[in-house]
C-alpha cells in the first residue's frame, strides 16, 4: 500500500493512504455511468417534450450547449464544490488533495481537468496530426480504428503515469501538484492515549469541532511525541494555535489543554455521529 508522508511545520509526520490505480479507474467508470445516465435522461426529455433528439442536426445550438455543458464541467465543478470528490470518488472513499495534504483550489481542479485530454483522451490531440488523405484504404482503416481506440475514455497515458509515480499521480496530478488519497482518517481517537469518555461527560470546550481532522491528528501526535522526547516546544506551539483557533483564554496548562481537546473532540464527535 502506497503512503503519502507529509512533514508539518510542527515536525509532526502525517501519513495518508494513497488511492491505487484500480480504485481510481473504478471511480472514473462510475462517473462515466452517471454521465451516461444524464445523457439518456436528457435525450428522453427532449424526445418527449420537443420531439427532437440530443444529437440531431435540427437541435437548436443554444439548447445543445446548455444541456451538454454539465458533461464537460462535471469533474472540476463537482470536485471543487464537494471538497475533492465526485460521485465515483465518494463511493470509492477517495478524494483529491494537494501534495501537502491541504484542500485543492479551483485552479488545481481545472488544471487537472484540462490535462485529462492527455491522460485519458489522447485521441483528441492525435486527430490534429492524422493525415487527411491516406494513400490507401488500408491506411485509412488503420487510422480510423486507431483514433477511435484512442478517443475511447481509456486512461492509457494516465495509467502509465500512475504506474511509474511513487504517489500514483497521473500527468494532470503532477502538473497541478495534487494527489488522490483514501478518505480514511489517518488516526483513530480510540487508539490514542485518551481512550474513552463516560456517557455523562461534560465537554469543557464545546466549540472543539471547529478543529479539522488534520488538527486533531497533529495534537495526538504532539502528545505522543512528548512522551518520548519530553520536549515542550511543540506542545507550546500547538497549544497556542489551538487557543487562537478556538478563542480559549483560560489558564489551563498547555499539555492538559491538548488532552482535554482530544477528549472533547472524541466525545462530541461520537455524539454527532449518533445523530446521523
Amino acid at each position: 500500500m502506497s503512503i503519502l508522508k507529509i512533514q508539518t511545520s510542527q515536525n509532526v509526520l502525517l501519513e495518508y493512504d494513497l488511492a491505487n490505480i484500480g480504485q481510481r479507474i473504478v471511480a472514473a467508470l462510475l462517473d462515466l455511468l452517471l454521465l451516461g445516465l444524464y445523457v439518456w435522461i436528457v435525450n428522453f426529455i427532449l424526445a418527449n417534450l420537443f420531439s427532437v433528439k440530443l444529437f440531431a442536426e435540427d437541435l437548436n445550438i443554444t439548447l445543445f450547449i446548455f444541456v451538454t455543458l454539465p458533461l464537460f464541467l462535471y469533474q472540476p465543478v463537482i470536485e471543487y464544490l464537494w471538497n475533492g470528490k465526485t460521485l465515483g470518488k465518494h463511493f470509492l472513499k477517495i478524494k483529491v488533495v494537494r501534495m501537502d495534504g491541504t484542500s485543492a483550489s479551483l485552479g488545481d481542479f481545472v488544471l487537472r481537468w484540462l490535462l485529462r485530454t492527455i491522460d485519458v483522451k489522447l485521441g483528441f490531440i492525435l486527430l490534429f496530426f492524422a493525415p487527411r488523405t491516406p494513400a490507401s484504404e488500408w491506411e485509412r482503416t488503420f487510422i480510423i480504428l486507431f483514433i477511435i481506440f484512442m478517443i475511447i475514455p481509456f486512461p492509457l497515458v494516465g495509467i502509465l503515469s500512475m504506474a511509474f509515480s511513487k504517489a500514483c499521480q497521473r500527468i494532470g496530478d503532477r502538473i497541478a501538484n495534487t494527489v488522490v488519497i483514501k478518505r480514511v482518517k489517518p488516526y483513530s481517537l480510540d487508539d490514542t492515549i485518551l481512550k474513552t469518555t463516560q456517557r455523562d461527560y461534560e465537554p469543557r470546550y464545546k466549540n472543539v469541532l471547529k478543529l479539522s481532522d488534520r488538527d486533531i491528528y497533529i495534537i495526538k501526535n504532539v502528545l505522543e511525541d512528548f512522551n518520548k522526547t519530553r520536549d515542550y516546544k511543540n506542545i507550546i506551539e500547538v497549544a497556542a494555535k489551538a487557543r487562537e483557533l478556538l478563542d480559549i483564554h483560560d489558564d489551563v496548562k498547555d499539555r492538559q489543554l491538548l488532552r482535554i481537546l482530544l477528549i472533547d473532540y472524541n466525545y462530541l464527535g461520537k455524539k454527532e455521529r449518533e445523530k446521523v
